[in-house]
């Protein structure tokens, strides 16, 4: 069993194509735009061009204004730490804990939160209210995730 002084100290290193096991996610025509900016290296959300609202992660109309002419958009980014948690058991097979899974309020719009992983740093470093920003990490050949790093 792993003690909470030393998990505190454990680094959390960004996956790449050589050391990834998990799944790969599959890109479907909603979220399509998405992947493909981040395959870019951009990172794009949905805005909605009546009302200006950003939406993440893709759905059909605005639940502002419930307009539906939506395009993508890119985010610069940047954001801070709403929430997180540590991991500390494999869920998915081929992911290996520990690693934080943090919820990402997005500098563009308050109510804007994407859920990631963080990466660059010693696990108990991490803090809510933390700034961050996104490192794009591909992990197969065709696939690129948003990562984030204080």
């Amino acid at each position: 069993m792993t003690s909470i002084e030393s998990l505190s100290d454990t680094y959390v290193a960004a996956p790449s194509a050589e050391t990834w096991a998990g799944p790969v996610p599959v890109p479907d025509h909603d979220s399509s735009f998405h992947w493909e900016g981040l395959n870019e290296q951009r990172l794009l959300v949905l805005a909605c061009e009546a009302c200006a609202y950003l939406i993440h992660p893709p759905v059909a109309g605005c639940p502002r204004c419930s307009g539906t002419d939506l395009r993508p958009r890119q985010l610069q980014g940047t954001g801070t730490i709403y929430s997180f948690t540590v991991v500390n058991r494999e869920f998915a097979p081929g992911i290996r804990p520990p690693y934080i899974v943090a919820v990402i309020q997005m500098d563009e719009q308050a109510d804007l939160r994407m859920l990631t992983n963080v990466v660059g740093v010693r696990i108990g470093d991490v803090h809510i209210g933390q700034r961050v920003r996104v490192v794009f990490q591909q992990i197969a050949e065709d696939t690129t995730l948003a990562l984030f790093t204080p």
